[in-house]
């Protein structure tokens, strides 16, 4: 080959050595969603990754980030085990994904803040930084708080303060039984909810159990004869997935005149399975950041119409939302996608919410919101639909529990990098 051939070819090649990879505008910002994809609870981390990706959508048609960089979820499966859960976490670090995001499961979340703080200290120029949708255990931001985790839902102690405060307000509520799984998070519900219903309610609290997790107990017969026999009239659980529906199918069927105050009564798979009878039999209560029927809830950008006419699902949880609305803004406002510069943008961020302005509290990475209580109701304006289906019930709105009623205080003594 003629020298001056090979000399431009030469040239070119080594300008591409010399620009680094982050620079293409082609290279994106990527984000392991480690959920269950496969097992008993895949229909609900499914649902999660179409969130994501829903939302992402919407961000990469208006240009993306960092000057036409594009989002992109990595869907990593757990199967609802902790080993894999291990195991993905370093499939991640190993495919050089820079942030993770992660929700059902607070065993699961405990197992991803040990690893990336481990990680992090010795890797620094790798960094990882830990997206928290939805792992709720109040410890994580807490005592065991981490400057690369942060928590974009209301955790335990909040919710649980946030149901109480409304039952506070209502004087037929006398006695309380409450019914928890036995894992971090049940455990975290049943601390909290004993010292809440002494704080916040004048109602008694007659019992209080912890269940096997995540569909072992398949009859819930003997748990509903309990709950007669203390003679309450309403039941306070942090339970979800199968768990709860098995356990109010259970207590419709057995006639029993209680109502349930839920942090997850809402799923969409859970009123699927429970559907409109059983639901209004025990009058399920839930709080979330926003229902479709709340007054306060609007639906921007028609993202929630878009949505349903894409999955044919009513949207739950406007946190799949924000979440990676905050991301963005974070990593605008850092100017790069390094994670120790995006978790410094992320602390002390405000964002538009659905029920008044989101705070990402510096302190501890714990979001601070108001939110809203919301009853199972067969003549809610807007039903829920799943799977292409009404189901026959939507929901209305009870309360509101405000910004500084919800709030908590926080033990956390954040450590952050030099």
């Amino acid at each position: 080959m003629k020298l001056h051939k090979l000399v431009p070819g030469l040239m070119g090649l080594l300008l591409m050595v010399s620009i680094p990879f982050s620079a293409y505008a082609a290279d994106p910002v990527r984000i392991g969603l480690i959920e269950p994809f496969s097992g008993p609870i895949a229909a609900i981390g499914l649902e999660i990754l179409d969130n994501f990706e829903f939302a992402i959508e919407r961000i990469n048609s208006k240009g993306g980030v960092l000057g036409g960089r594009m989002l992109e979820v990595v869907a990593l499966d757990n199967a609802m085990n902790a080993e894999k859960t291990t195991q993905q976490v370093k499939k991640a670090i190993d495919r050089g994904i820079r942030f993770i995001s992660q929700g059902i499961g607070s065993n699961h979340a405990l197992n991803i803040i040990k690893q990336l703080d481990k990680h992090n200290k010795r890797n620094p120029d790798k960094a990882v930084l830990y997206l928290n949708h939805s792992a709720v255990t109040t410890a994580f931001t807490n005592e065991l708080c981490s400057f690369w985790h942060f928590r974009f839902d209301a955790n335990v102690d909040m919710k649980v303060a946030g149901l109480a405060t409304q039952i506070g307000r209502d004087p037929s509520i006398k006695k309380i039984y409450m019914i928890n799984q036995n894992y971090a998070y049940g455990k975290s519900f049943q601390a909290v909810g004993r010292r809440m219903i002494k704080e916040r309610t004048n109602a008694e609290l007659v019992g209080d159990d912890l269940i096997v997790p995540f569909g072992k107990v398949l009859d819930f017969t003997p748990y509903v004869a309990k709950v007669k026999a203390s003679g309450a009239d309403t039941v306070l659980t942090g339970n979800w997935g199968p768990d709860l529906v098995r356990f109010v199918k259970a207590t419709a069927e057995a006639g029993l005149d209680v109502q349930f105050y839920t942090i997850y009564g809402g799923l969409p798979t859970s009123v699927n399975g429970y559907g409109v009878n059983d639901g209004m039999a025990v009058k399920i209560k839930q709080i979330t950041e926003m229902h479709e029927n709340d007054a306060h809830w609007t639906d921007r950008d028609n993202f929630e119409s878009d949505y349903l006419s894409k999955y044919e699902r009513s949207w739950y949880g406007e946190r799949g939302r924000y979440i990676l609305d905050m991301f963005v803004k974070a990593l605008e406002k850092a100017g790069t996608d390094d994670p120790k510069a995006v978790a410094y943008a992320l602390e002390g961020m405000t964002h538009p919410g659905p029920n008044g302005e989101l705070l990402m509290r510096a302190e501890d990475h714990q979001i601070q919101m108001a939110m809203v209580i919301s009853t199972i109701d067969d003549k809610a304006p807007r039903k829920m639909i799943y799977a292409g289906k009404n189901v026959g019930v939507g929901w209305k709105t009870d309360g509101w529990i405000s910004r500084s009623e919800i709030s908590q205080p926080t033990t956390c003594k954040m450590k952050r990098p030099a």
